[in-house]
């Protein structure tokens, strides 16, 4: 199944800061510390919560509403992998990409 999401990141940047604490159960920890290290913590998160999206899109509906089960992470390569319930999924893949002020990512379980 393929999953696919497109987020404005000026839009995410938003509406994360006007609701910062309903927004903080959708990253896990190691995330938030992801977002905030990078020279733009938005664009990053934006990154991150378009993949979760793109990854339950992915996953046939079984995942609707969990982003706390869904961990986005990094190989030393940069290259972005799937973690649900703290276990590497090798059977998603995922792609994230930005311009401008989108952010699209695209999620392939096989």
């Amino acid at each position: 199944m393929i999953g696919i999401d497109i987020t404005d990141i000026n839009r995410f940047a938003k509406i994360v800061i006007k609701d910062f604490s309903h927004w903080s159960k959708f990253f896990t920890k190691s995330e938030w510390e992801i977002g905030f290290s990078a020279p733009d913590p938005a664009r990053a998160l934006a990154g991150i919560f378009a993949a979760k999206e793109a990854v339950m899109k992915a996953s046939g509906g079984k995942l609707v509403g969990r982003f706390d089960r869904i961990q986005i992470e990094h190989e030393p390569d940069g290259k972005p992998i799937v973690k649900i319930d703290e276990k590497k999924q090798d059977n998603i893949h995922i792609s994230i990409s930005h311009d401008r002020d989108i952010v699209v990512a695209v999620a392939i379980k096989l």
